[in-house]
């Protein structure tokens, strides 16, 4: 058993997404070796721990501590905007300088214990690279992403300013895989994990670091699959789960369905809440497929799971993605996602958990070729259950049970690594 300093920023056991990833590693890991866990919020904002704290008073896991690192008067100056609404970036300004309060806290826990490895887990975005490979420990960062460019041709019938914002993120993101402190921090990891294929090509091509493909998200709920729904379905269920923002673009969806000739055999499931969301039901309606869909705005994370029981299809339109965690969560249902071709999408419904849908440089044809694909379904039934079926072959080798075969190895990796460079220094 190794004693292993955990970086997570956000972490929580009720709560989906980054939060998630954290909450299975932690308590996957801790069966195999001692962790010391340093995290920033399990809410919403930084320095929200409430519910972790509490958890920890009520629960105990074995193996592991928790340390919330605590947020200056300064680091909330810096997010009141972000927290307000107002200017979501000014998060990165206060979470740069909570990185440096982790430094601190890491640098406590160092020299009061022995510590085998630093493992810097989340979140998976890599321009934040922190400061903890500065220890001089093994170190091991990742899965990271969020160096891919948000596709273009899909951005074309989104609000200007939603348009304005993925330029700009596509420009930054180039700037930020290039600056120094990036390149430092990658120099000094003894293994780097990315999740997607596309962010690993992209590290080695602009920062000429290997990596190893992983992608964040896995299976951590049992394996089944609801048959009945296959028994003469009146109506093929299709769901969407997910935040109603420019990034998710659900409108794609919704201006296929204009397009689908079987629109009487589909009923859309929306199951989430954003600031598009007013939009979105202004144009089922004002294009009459309204009576499609059923908007069951937030729901807790085990109804929203919970759905996918009864659906057919998983369907995610996203500009630009990690690996969702709603493909796992669907997956661990048999229910295959249909998505276009690319993000982290493409690596992992290339194994038939799905379909894939090529993007073409026309908008027009994309949203043409998302209809196609829904209408052959409706036409061709049977393609629900055989999706279905491969969906959880699929599964059954992308648990948690798997990956934690994956890290113990990576964590003998990195160890050895650094040992190597330390004696060739």
């Amino acid at each position: 058993m190794i004693h292993i300093l955990v970086l997570a920023y956000a972490i929580s056991p009720t709560r989906g997404s980054e939060y998630s990833v954290a909450w299975n590693y932690v308590t996957r890991m801790s069966k195999y070796h001692k962790l010391t866990v340093l995290y920033g919020c399990s809410g919403s904002h930084i320095g929200d721990c409430k519910e972790m704290e509490k958890y920890i008073v009520e629960k105990r896991i074995p193996n592991v501590t928790f340390l919330c690192v605590t947020p200056t008067k300064w680091v909330n100056i810096l997010n009141w905007c972000n927290k307000k609404g107002i200017l979501g970036y000014t998060f990165y300004l206060a979470y740069k300088e909570w990185h440096k309060l982790a430094y601190k806290k890491a640098m406590e826990v160092v020299s009061n214990n022995t510590i085998d490895l630093v493992h810097y887990l989340g979140p998976i975005g890599f321009r934040e690279p922190g400061y903890l490979w500065k220890l001089g420990l093994p170190y091991m960062w990742g899965p990271i992403g969020g160096a891919n460019k948000s596709n273009i041709t899909l951005q074309k019938n989104l609000p200007k300013i939603s348009k304005l914002k993925f330029k700009f993120r596509n420009w930054i993101t180039l700037k930020q895989l290039n600056m120094n402190r990036l390149t430092a921090a990658l120099h000094h990891t003894d293994l780097l994990l990315t999740c997607t294929t596309e962010n690993q090509k992209i590290f080695h091509t602009i920062q000429h670091k290997e990596s190893i493909y992983l992608p964040e998200n896995s299976i951590s709920e049992d394996i089944c699959l609801n048959l009945k729904k296959f028994i003469d379905p009146k109506v093929y269920k299709f769901i969407v789960i997910g935040n109603l923002i420019d990034r998710k673009s659900v409108n794609i969806l919704l201006e296929a369905l204009c397009l689908v000739k079987h629109k009487e055999k589909i009923i859309i499931d929306i199951v989430g809440d954003g600031p598009m969301r007013k939009s979105l039901e202004a144009y089922a309606k004002d294009k009459l497929i309204y009576n499609r869909i059923e908007w069951h705005g937030m729901l807790s994370r085990q109804k929203a799971v919970e759905m996918f029981k009864n659906a057919h299809m998983h369907i995610i339109t996203s500009i630009s993605e990690g690996n969702a965690t709603t493909i796992w969560e669907a997956m661990s249902y048999g229910v295959p996602t249909l998505s276009f071709d690319h993000c982290g999408m493409h690596d992992t419904l290339s194994n038939g958990a799905g379909i894939l849908v090529p993007i073409s440089h026309k908008y027009s044809e994309c949203v043409k070729a998302l209809a196609r694909e829904i209408d052959l379904l409706i036409m061709y039934p049977n393609r629900f259950k055989q999706l279905a079926q491969s969906t959880i072959e699929y599964a059954k080798k992308s648990t948690w049970d798997e990956r934690e075969k994956v890290l113990l190895h990576c964590y003998k990796t990195a160890i050895n690594k650094h040992m190597n460079n330390s004696s060739g220094n």
